[in-house]
């Protein structure tokens, strides 16, 4: 297969499935892992996908909101692998934030059924998949359902939240970067996420390496609001510094 075509049949991959391996392209097309490198590095100066450690994204990814069938493709082995860290944090009894992000689902999904606790959420998926768990006390945000991610939004959503406090809040961010903190798509969305952190006694914060160095429209707080960021990318010098300097225990998931 000539470099070109095999470039185009990332892009199709890349389209369908939103990431891509890159161990797995190599033992798809046969080729060395560093001819997969060089070409993610042409099609993302092509504008097709953002790399990432390890593989790609498509490059739309951090700025749009994907539709929740979507988001459940896009880095699931990542996001359990953060997940089950994640989960161990969690204490018999508590109550616990979790916003409508993927990665925060796979949190209490993974948590020992011998613990029962508390979830306070937006994510209509969160309650629709957490109800058949019996040791889960489920109590849904109600508000203005957003077709999109199937989440509840807006005043009404923000004032439910103010009525509880949680133990842990558990939650994800469209981007994260040094100089503007965390940051989400959507107003709605960093509003319902910050009345979370002002009500939640910890917040853990659980990003795959996609969310790393990226920006999206609205900052949702200071990263020094949080307590912990969970995460299976190999932090470099720079960003073990950051989150020192910032207060925050980081979790490295391997």
């Amino acid at each position: 297969m000539l470099p070109i075509e095999r470039r185009k049949e990332i892009a199709q991959m890349i389209k369908k499935e939103k990431s891509v391996r890159v161990n797995q392209l190599s033992e798809q097309f046969d080729v060395t892992e560093e001819t997969v490198r060089r070409d993610l590095e042409k099609l993302e100066k092509e504008g097709v996908l953002k790399r990432t450690y390890g593989g790609a994204v498509l490059d739309n990814l951090v700025s749009d909101d994907l539709p929740y069938t979507d988001r459940e493709k896009v880095n699931m082995d990542q996001k359990r692998l953060i997940a089950k860290y994640a989960a161990q944090l969690v204490d018999e009894g508590e109550t616990l934030f979790i916003d409508a992000s993927t990665s925060a689902l796979e949190v209490i999904k993974q948590v020992d059924p011998a613990k029962r606790i508390t979830v306070i959420t937006n994510s209509l998926n969160a309650i629709h998949q957490l109800s058949q768990y019996s040791h889960i006390n489920l109590i849904g945000i109600g508000g203005n359902l957003n077709e999109q991610t199937f989440s509840f939004e807006g005043p009404m959503a923000a004032r439910f939240i103010d009525h509880y406090y949680a133990d842990k809040m558990f939650f994800s961010v469209k981007g994260i970067s040094k100089e503007r903190g965390m940051m989400d798509s959507r107003e709605s969305l960093a509003e319902l996420k910050s009345h979370m952190i002002a009500n939640s006694k910890e917040t853990i914060l659980v990003i795959d390496e996609s969310k790393f160095d990226q920006s999206a429209l609205v900052r949702i707080i200071e990263t020094d609001a949080i307590d912990t960021v969970i995460t299976e990318y190999p932090l470099d010098k720079s960003w073990k510094s950051y989150f020192e300097d910032q207060g925050v225990h980081v979790i490295l998931a391997k």
